[in-house]
């Protein structure tokens, strides 16, 4: 059963749960308001880029108070949106045990988001691949050993080598004879190092990365460290015990619960609506001060242009193949009216760089399409945010393959394929948050191509990433919005189902009657 015609996304001051994102115009328009802030922010955020002051701690102090409002947009919506997922999963849960679709729409939401990371994953390799005869093989300088200088007790005296071998202090630690090489053989420099982990293997990855972070051992840690990996698994199985607790003391619509989750719920979006409404201000501040800390734009794209290109490309037709083709052949329906609703939340993912803080637009934005059920809708779109790195899943293949032929190396079919079975697995376990894939890639390089340490080259990759996370993100969030529609059309649960599941917390608590007996 294809869903219902999508509607045009509205937002008026009439609905009291999805009210309009901004004032004034804003508010009529928020979808052109969005993004007319989003170019208006690149274009000044660049301008901002080659501005070079006398004294550079003013631009610094300039784009930090033009970061503000973004940053407490950010800080808000983080504070906000992990208890929101929490409760949503619950009741989602509940809501499709009570109607019997749970495990139906469970499993098919879970192998949806497998096929388009595995998709995403080839179509990454192949679009790399594509551009390899344009790149250049990279001249890099041996590391030479690790050196110290150590220190007297006398100030600026140092441990210095002499002619017969002895050592004895000396006034100066830029000679060489005061210079000692050191071996780490606990790697404890590697690990306090500043940089990203390098020392990090596939094992340690999939075990850490995936299991540990699924399975928490205190919930309460879980949300003080944002880990939305292991709340959403406890809201799962919570959910679960809540239903079946509900179904086996025949407690329908008067559970006490259920109905304090439901306040909840409506509490959090409550303060959510209030924090979205200045999306395009924050939407603007992101932007240009992403773009405008940038001090060498040109020169970080020419050095991996073609990476960038190819990522690009990649994303592009991955979105055609699996966001257009795909989700048109599964719901029998158009998906452009689909993804106009879901612009906005493109544009915040762009801005913020964080799939976990686009959640609470994410919602909105596809609640305003008003072809996914309250249900699917609260369930697919937190575990995507968790699972769904459709984003990652293109760029980890990308960079890899770009830092292999930089070291000239020439990576065979067999390296393809287990690119592409870390970039599935691994990406599942990414945190939903900023720069989050680094040591992913690192890791995905060295287990691929046994090398060691951090690759030659890797530079380049940071120089890029502020720009490479928000279109990752912007993926991803797309691939949730879409997943939830593909599951709403092979899951169809009519509107008479939807709000008997909505029902349930809507109901009114009795107090049990207690009859006293003497005796």
């Amino acid at each position: 059963m294809p869903p219902s015609k999508v509607e045009e996304p509205k937002y008026t001051e009439d609905e009291p749960d999805m009210p309009p994102m901004g004032c004034g115009i804003m508010g009529k328009y928020p979808v052109l308001s969005v993004l007319v802030f989003a170019f208006a922010g690149i274009g000044i955020g660049v301008g901002m880029s080659y501005w070079e002051p006398d004294n550079m701690d003013d631009k610094d102090t300039a784009l930090k108070w033009i970061g503000l409002i973004g940053d407490l947009f950010i800080r808000s919506l983080k504070a906000v949106v992990l208890p929101l997922v929490f409760v949503n999963v619950v009741l989602s849960v509940v809501d499709m045990m009570q109607i019997g679709r749970a495990g139906s729409i469970g499993w098919k939401t879970i192998a949806l988001y497998i096929l388009t990371t595995v998709v995403a994953s080839i179509i990454g390799i192949i679009s790399i691949v594509s551009f390899r005869s344009l790149f250049d093989q990279g001249t890099f300088e041996e590391d030479g050993p690790a050196l110290v200088s150590l220190g007297c007790n006398a100030d600026g005296s140092y441990l210095a080598e002499q002619a017969d071998g002895s050592v004895m202090c000396s006034s100066s630690a830029d000679t060489a004879d005061s210079q000692f090489a050191i071996t780490d053989v606990t790697s404890a420099f590697v690990k306090s190092s500043s940089g990203a982990r390098n020392d990090i293997s596939l094992s340690d990855t999939i075990y850490s990365g995936i299991f540990t972070k699924l399975v928490t051992a205190n919930i309460f840690g879980a949300f003080n460290s944002a880990n939305f990996a292991a709340v959403v698994m406890f809201a799962i199985f919570f959910g679960v015990a809540l239903g079946r607790v509900m179904e086996t003391q025949r407690m329908e619509g008067q559970s006490y619960i259920v109905s304090f989750f439901k306040e909840l719920d409506k509490i959090f979006i409550q303060l959510i609506n209030w924090i979205i409404m200045i999306t395009p201000f924050a939407v603007l501040s992101l932007i240009i001060k992403a773009i405008g800390s940038r001090e060498d734009l040109k020169d970080a794209f020419s050095n991996v242009g073609w990476l960038v290109v190819a990522t690009i490309l990649a994303m592009a037709f991955h979105f055609i193949i699996m966001h257009i083709g795909f989700w048109a052949l599964v719901t029998k329906s158009n998906p452009i009216t689909y993804l106009r609703c879901i612009l906005p939340a493109q544009t915040m993912a762009f801005a913020c760089a964080s799939s976990a803080a686009t959640i609470p637009m994410t919602l909105r934005s596809v609640r305003s399409t008003g072809v996914v059920p309250e249900a699917i809708l609260r369930f697919v779109i937190p575990l995507g945010a968790t699972i769904n790195m459709d984003g990652g899943a293109i760029y980890f293949p990308c960079a890899c393959i770009w830092m292999a032929y930089l070291n000239g190396i020439e990576p065979d079919v067999s390296s393809y394929f287990l690119l592409i079975i870390i970039a599935t697995i691994g990406s599942a376990g990414t945190a939903p948050v900023p720069s989050a894939s680094l040591v992913l890639i690192i890791t995905a390089y060295n287990t691929v191509f046994n090398a060691e340490g951090t690759p030659d080259g890797f530079e380049f990759i940071l120089a890029i990433d502020w720009f490479m996370d928000r279109l990752r993100t912007t993926l991803n969030v797309t691939g949730d919005a879409m997943v939830s529609g593909m599951v709403a059309s092979l899951c169809p649960i009519d509107e008479e189902e939807d709000h008997e599941g909505s029902a349930l917390k809507e109901a009114p608590l009795e107090s049990p009657e207690i009859e006293i007996v003497e005796g």
